[in-house]
């Protein structure tokens, strides 16, 4: 270990240089990715006076881009241009042609499966943009607009052809505006940013049981008592579809029915199955009050909001939740059980599709179309629903499979911190095994039953089935709860030998890690990282298993492919207020909005991350606010009016090294803490702390490349940790002075333990001095006792830390 020290003082002696976060490419730096980019030669200059001529579009959606394209294009510039629309194509510098619109007049909404596809053609001579439809325009301007802000190399924008449309028909955005209130503005911003991305369904939840967010003329009670002043008047809303609109964004509302119906109960109790006096909910969870689907009088209410929807709200379907039904109320009304035995119901199940039958009557009387989450679905429904699955791929693959149109968001839930990554590999079609591999006849199979605690809820409950072959182990399988076996990839320096199976999968959960201890023949224990968070694992063998036990979730057939409409990343809003509703979003939906545009092949996650840096910033100069909350969230917590110069630099730095803790982590921490509800202050350090580290990103890139023999990287990631080194002192003096940073004082420590140890660890690689295996292993001890310590705010970099551990081991 002296040697080690030795490294470690001299490290410290020498100085340090910054790395650059953005790795080069010849790639465009565009996302969602187009179908087809072919490069030219030579580049169009960007004037300072642009003549535009339209031709084929209407009079409000020309108007609408022409003040569209100034406003972003100066946002993008550094000096003012003047965009000027034209009557001939002559002197025109943008040309923008839509084919199939003869009649000029004609304003066209955004409805399901628009043509979306367009052409993008940039030559020295000026641009050209053609579409069939006003939409594929829309987003033609959006490419060209990166095409400015990210590409262009001294006012030069690079001459090219992007032939382009998307994947799928449904991209969309949900945002929970009901847990917590979002202003007017910030939902228009939240559009601008999803028109960049080219998503093009807003899916508002505007019903729950935390509040009522719609104004209704017909039951004004619904705002007056179960809004607290804060919804959306009916001028409001339209003014939203309006703009949406204009963008080619289509606004789907959802209204809860029959459960989250809290704000129902306390506005018009008589309604619900039991009428009795009811308070608003301000708590998270799944709370009792139903609907009553025993009462004619239900049905002619919901009848009449549905109307008064219709008038707000002009797209062909409607969400009606639908998710989550606590029946206890249902199970104790003596009206509901005989209704149940009239129309021969014989569960509570069934009732519920029986209700879902009444509500899709009703909206086919309004010109309407049912959506709903998974617990919709039932094969007494016709099948134009579409049903959205938060449950995962079973549940869509069978929704897919029984001819139901379907959405997915499992992997979507940008509510809960996770990687980037994570999301892009999460495709609605994503290629399954139908069947595992056959064994060998040298094959030995063994299997585990464990479990997972979790800080809230129930466990999760998992098998691991391995196949080894001369003590290593070959081929792995995994189980979680009741899903079908997922085939893993293992750790292939890890085998049964060391006692030790890692392996690396995709669940609901997030990326999942498992790190199983086996070396007792009995029994089986460690635990698995859900992005970064830590979760101890218990479990034993399973004994007379059989192989035919492992049944994989089998392939869609061409037809139920074509029932996936698409997906939505899904907002919602128990952690997430005004002030970091941004941070919480971007960049990283432009990732979602490239899988669900792009081409399937796309799916190299290094490529992304190298486009997700340019968008990084591109988004933040258009208008979006995620890196102006994280500044204002740290200033807030320092400044104070004795002291407005104060520098938080060191916070941005240590905050390279820090993540929110991934998955429900945080949610199920602020339930241990009874903080768990919607009054509760989401103004600490964690709330403004990006959901990802990109300079965490930007090491693992050079890890990666420094594996593949580029050993200057490993020089950059030692000056990396040398910045950080060197801030751990001024964050220290900036924590003393600012009582709100308390809570970073343990993080500090720990964060500073950490990077010695990295320090150490990557000085000896680069010196090709190895460490032992004694040393890997107390080094791993450290690491996995510090990480194990469950807490809202990770030190992602001791995460990092081990994997380069792994690579300059002995």
């Amino acid at each position: 270990m002296n040697k080690i020290l030795i490294f470690i003082f001299l490290l410290l002696i020498n100085g340090f240089v910054y790395a650059n976060s953005k790795p080069q490419s010849n790639t465009l730096l565009l996302m969602p990715y187009p179908k087809s980019v072919i490069n030219q030669q030579g580049s169009w200059q960007l004037k300072k006076n642009i003549n535009v001529y339209i031709s084929g579009m209407s009079v409000q959606r020309k108007r609408f881009v022409i003040k569209n394209l100034a406003k972003q294009v100066n946002e993008l510039s550094p000096s003012e241009i003047v965009i000027t629309l034209v009557l001939s194509n002559i002197d025109a510098d943008l040309i923008i042609d839509v084919s199939s619109n003869n009649e000029k007049s004609t304003y066209f909404l955004p409805t399901l499966g628009n043509d979306e596809s367009y052409q993008l053609m940039v030559a020295e001579k000026g641009i050209t943009i053609t579409a069939n439809r006003d939409f594929g325009v829309l987003h033609g301007l959006a490419s060209l607009m990166q095409l400015i802000g990210i590409n262009r190399v001294k006012g030069l924008i690079p001459a090219v052809i992007i032939n382009d449309s998307p994947r799928f028909k449904w991209r969309g955005f949900l945002l929970d505006s009901v847990r917590h209130f979002f202003s007017v503005e910030t939902i228009k911003r939240l559009l601008d940013g999803m028109a960049a991305a080219k998503l093009n369904v807003f899916h508002w939840h505007l019903t729950d049981d935390q509040g009522w967010r719609i104004e209704s003329k017909r039951y004004p009670k619904l705002q007056q008592l179960a809004a607290d002043g804060m919804f959306y008047s009916q001028q409001e809303i339209k003014d939203i579809v309006h703009y949406a609109s204009l963008r080619g964004i289509r606004v789907v509302p959802e209204l809860d029915l029959p459960g989250h119906a809290s704000a129902i109960a306390v506005a018009y109790p008589e309604y619900m199955t039991k009428e009795l006096t009811y308070a608003m909910q301000d708590g998270w969870g799944v709370f009792k009050p139903l609907l009553d689907p025993s009462n004619a009088k239900t049905y002619g209410f919901i009848n009449n909001l549905v109307e008064e929807l219709t008038t707000l709200f002009p797209d062909h379907y409607l969400h009606i939740g639908g998710d989550e039904v606590e029946p206890t109320h249902w199970q104790e009304s003596l009206a509901v059980q005989a209704f149940m035995e009239k129309n021969q119901l014989r569960n509570v199940e069934e009732l519920h599709v029986y209700f879902n039958g009444e509500i899709q009557k009703l909206l086919a009387k309004h010109q309407r179309k049912m959506m709903g989450w998974d617990e919709i679905y039932h094969p007494d429904l016709s099948e134009d629903i579409v049903v959205q699955s938060w449950r995962g791929m079973e549940s869509l693959s069978q929704i897919a499979e029984a001819g139901y149109q379907g959405l997915l968001s499992t992997g979507f839930y940008i509510d809960q911190p996770q990687s980037t990554a994570y999301h892009y590999r999460n495709d609605p079609l994503n290629d399954r095994s139908t069947k595992p591999v056959v064994l060998g006849v040298n094959d030995q199979l063994t299997a585990w039953q464990f479990t997972m605690p979790r800080l809230k809820g129930s466990a999760v409950k998992g098998s691991l089935a391995l196949i080894s072959r001369n003590g290593y182990a070959m081929h792995g399988y995994v189980k979680l709860n009741n899903n079908h076996y997922q085939k893993v990839q293992l750790d292939r320096k890890l085998t049964f030998k060391h006692q030790q199976i890692n392996f690396v999968l995709d669940s609901w959960m997030g990326p999942t890690r498992g790190e199983f201890d086996l070396s007792d023949p009995l029994k089986l224990s460690g635990r698995m990282l859900i992005g970064n968070s830590h979760y101890s694992v218990n479990g034993q063998q399973i004994n007379d298993f059989e192989y035919s036990e492992v049944k994989l979730l089998a392939s869609l057939s061409v037809n139920s492919e074509a029932n996936i409409l698409g997906g939505e990343a899904t907002l919602w809003s128990e952690m997430v207020t005004e002030k970091n509703i941004d941070l919480r979003t971007w960049p990283r939906v432009f990732a979602i909005a490239e899988r669900l545009w792009s081409e399937k092949s796309l799916k190299d996650s290094d490529d992304m991350y190298q486009r997700l840096f340019a968008l990084n910033d591109f988004a933040d100069e258009m208008g979006l606010q995620h890196k102006k909350q994280f500044r204002t969230g740290l200033e807030n917590l320092v400044f104070s009016e004795a002291d407005a110069a104060t520098d938080i630099m060191p916070l941005l730095v240590l905050a390279e090294q820090l993540e929110p803790a991934h998955y429900y982590t945080r949610h199920h921490l602020k339930h241990q803490q009874g903080l768990y509800h919607q009054n509760a202050q989401l103004s600490d350090f964690v709330d403004f702390l990006p959901v990802e580290s990109l300079k965490l990103v930007n090491m693992e890139q050079l890890l990666k490349a420094f594996e593949q023999g580029d050993s200057k990287e490993l020089q950059t990631i030692i000056n990396i940790m040398r910045a950080w080194h060197f801030n751990f002192d001024s964050t220290t003096k900036l924590i003393a002075k600012n009582p709100k940073l308390d809570s970073l004082t343990d993080i500090v420590r720990k964060a500073r333990i950490i990077n010695t140890i990295g320090l150490t660890i990557a000085q000896n690689c680069l010196f090709d001095v190895k460490i032992s295996q004694q040393e890997t292993k107390r080094i791993k001890n450290r690491l996995n006792e510090i990480h194990a310590e469950v807490k809202e705010v990770v030190i992602a970099s001791g995460l990092f830390v081990e994997k380069l551990l792994q690579t300059c081991r002995a």
